[in-house]
């Protein structure tokens, strides 16, 4: 009886002892195949551009406050919303007055000029005094700069524009008695406009005029604009720490708008020959940052865990100093999961393009 039961204990201590050594050899296996499913991405020398980006607020370079410079009661305003030519007629006046006040005028400067020629062979056959005749030009004079001034009221009671715009507000109606001073309307050409932005004051000497710029339309059109810095202030703003810079945009196709908000992304520094991977495929531990690079062992694709050093970063790129060459294979999506040693499976390798578009 007892020979039976140390039988079947012993015999339950091989079974357990078998299956602990079966598990082990299963364990040791899946960590010997274990594989990640990555994508990657190759590195290569190309320029790298370190960028300033800060927001601009959109200004019409011509945007004027029409006022009147003559008296007088409206009898015709141009429509909000129009469109209108350089020197084309926005509001008039009524100018019954004035143009009375001109007829008066131009009678009494052609009375005066009459009896001045009359008066020139006169003085010459001494009939007259110079004296006299001098009265006579005086006179002349004086009916002429009255006829000039009746001539610009009666101008002046027709507002022309000075440029061509749309007209985006009416101060006046028709039928309103105006006062020389007084707005009647806003006329605004969108066609050329400015962009005001700050500049933090630690970048003063980096923006100089001349420097490219890259404007963003993501919040309305998703375009991309190029242009430069056209001027670049010297004194800082105390309230905001920053010095100001202005954008010169060419606008026909009327993207841009007054007092919109845009991003403006600004060359402060080149480098050529530079590496560079994206800020989302390094890896950061306890000793610092690193990048998984693809190498083979025994024929297949394995990562390898490269220590670098990083350099100014733009966007969504970075520069690397040190730790990776060009040719190298970087390892982009599913890096989180992967240890040094990994075998991978490379589902897709990446274009830089890609990285590029999202640079602003």
């Amino acid at each position: 009886m007892k020979t039976t039961k140390w039988s079947a204990l012993l015999l339950l201590a091989v079974t357990t002892f078998t299956a602990c050594n079966s598990n082990n050899n299963d364990t040791d296996n899946e960590e010997r195949v274990r594989e990640v499913v990555v994508e990657t991405l190759p590195v290569e020398s190309r320029t790298f551009e370190e960028r300033i980006r800060v927001t601009g607020t959109v200004e019409a370079i011509e945007d004027a406050m029409i006022s009147a410079e003559a008296s007088g009661r409206v009898q015709r305003i141009v429509d909000r919303g129009s469109q209108v030519g350089d020197g084309t007629v926005l509001v008039e006046l009524d100018d019954r007055m004035v143009r009375s006040s001109l007829e008066i005028a131009r009678a009494n400067y052609e009375l005066a000029e009459d009896a001045l020629q009359r008066q020139e062979p006169l003085l010459q056959d001494s009939i007259i005094s110079t004296l006299e005749f001098n009265q006579a030009r005086s006179q002349r004079d004086q009916a002429r700069s009255q006829l000039e001034q009746a001539e610009k009221q009666l101008s002046d009671s027709r507002i022309t524009a000075p440029f061509r715009g749309t007209v985006e507000d009416r101060m006046v109606n028709t039928g309103e008695l105006v006062n020389p001073g007084v707005p009647v309307l806003r006329l605004v050409n969108i066609e050329r406009v400015r962009i005001n932005a700050g500049v933090p004051e630690r970048y003063i000497n980096d923006i100089q005029s001349g420097t490219p710029v890259t404007v963003s339309l993501a919040s309305y059109s998703g375009e991309l604009l190029q242009s430069e810095v056209s001027y670049r202030g010297s004194v800082i703003v105390p309230e905001t720490r920053t010095f100001p810079i202005e954008v010169i945009l060419e606008n026909g196709d009327g993207l841009l708008n007054p007092e919109m908000v845009v991003n403006l992304s600004i060359v402060r520094q080149v480098w050529e020959d530079a590496l560079v991977v994206p800020r989302t495929a390094l890896v950061r531990d306890e000793d610092g940052l690193q990048l998984y690079v693809v190498t083979e062992r025994d024929g297949r694709e394995v990562a390898e865990a490269r220590r670098v050093r990083t350099g100014p970063a733009s966007g969504a790129l970075i520069l690397i100093e040190e730790g990776i060459s060009s040719g190298d294979r970087i390892i982009v999506t599913g890096q989180s999961n992967v240890s040094d040693g990994d075998y991978l499976r490379i589902q897709n390798q990446l274009a830089f393009e890609r990285y590029q578009l999202g640079g602003l």
